[in-house]
């Protein structure tokens, strides 16, 4: 059985409920506390082979990712656990400091095959996550965030839900697709209804080719 989990209920439609057989569908809230809270306990209660994670997410300058497109996550890290400084950079990474063993290591995650298309078919992209409580909104913080998570792109979900699969021994696939760059914040509607447009007609596409 997968467990197919979303921030929204807007972002779980993508997902129909007959997509594939022996999937259950559920929301698990929007943030990493939330989503601990929700999905944790469901997940212990459970008897799950797969956790699917699905959504919107913000592509970093120049990751390669456009709006609109369905990326998986390779891995995912915590992105913005640590101090605030008042020199440049501007931030220290906690996992920079003696405090940050616990983050160390990023969360690995899986690719399915029944996810995956064909050559022949439109590819999904493959990049690094990172989660944060705080969504990027301007230039500087996308560029260092990037550059110090090698990072393709952010959610505010992503980590939580692999490390609730890490705790529960449960493997993790995260499949996502772009809404805005995550720069200086702009969030246009219709860059939402593309990326979940896209997403669903990928998941459609895996699904028709089984």
């Amino acid at each position: 059985m997968w467990l197919v989990c979303a921030a929204t209920e807007n972002e779980l439609a993508v997902w129909d409920d007959g997509l594939f057989p022996h999937c259950e569908r559920f929301v698990s809230g929007v943030g990493i506390p939330a989503t601990f809270a929700n999905l944790l306990p469901k997940v212990l209660g459970g008897d799950y082979s797969l956790l699917v994670n699905i959504g919107i997410a913000g592509a970093y300058p120049d990751s390669g990712l456009s709006i609109g497109k369905v990326v998986f996550a390779r891995l995912e890290r915590y992105a913005d656990l640590g101090m605030e400084l008042p020199e440049p950079p501007g931030y220290q990474a906690l996992t920079e400091t003696p405090f940050g063993g616990d983050y160390a290591e990023p969360f690995l995650l899986f690719q399915p095959r029944e996810l995956l298309l064909g050559s022949d078919d439109v590819f999904a992209a493959a990049a690094n996550g990172a989660t944060v409580n705080t969504c990027t909104g301007t230039d500087e913080t996308g560029h260092r965030r990037k550059y110090a998570f090698d990072a393709g792109f952010e959610t505010m979900e992503g980590a939580a839900v692999a490390h609730v699969g890490q705790i529960c021994g449960v493997a993790v696939c995260e499949i996502r697709a772009i809404s805005n760059i995550a720069a200086r914040r702009d969030m246009r509607p219709e860059n939402i209804r593309l990326a979940l447009r896209n997403l669903r007609e990928y998941l459609e596409a895996c699904a028709r080719k089984q």
